[in-house]
């Protein structure tokens, strides 16, 4: 397996993880999710961090597949 191949890996296991994240953080106690706000690291809501890293690996993975590899 290349580099890419398993860099495209842990996006994908990055962005699967992400979504998890948030799913799970909606269904969490009010005392929880407001733990969860301590020293959150990002400017924007997370569903929306969410949708960029989506956004952000689907890009990732359009660049790095050779076109070679295609059927």
């Amino acid at each position: 397996m290349s580099n890419n191949e398993k860099l495209l890996n842990a996006l994908n296991q990055f962005k699967n993880s992400a979504r998890d994240i948030s799913g799970l953080w909606h269904q969490v106690d009010e005392k929880t999710a407001r733990n969860l706000c301590d020293d959150y690291p990002f400017l924007n809501d997370f569903d929306e961090v969410v949708y960029k890293i989506v956004d952000w690996v689907l890009t990732q993975q359009k660049l790095m597949i050779d076109p070679s590899d295609l059927p």
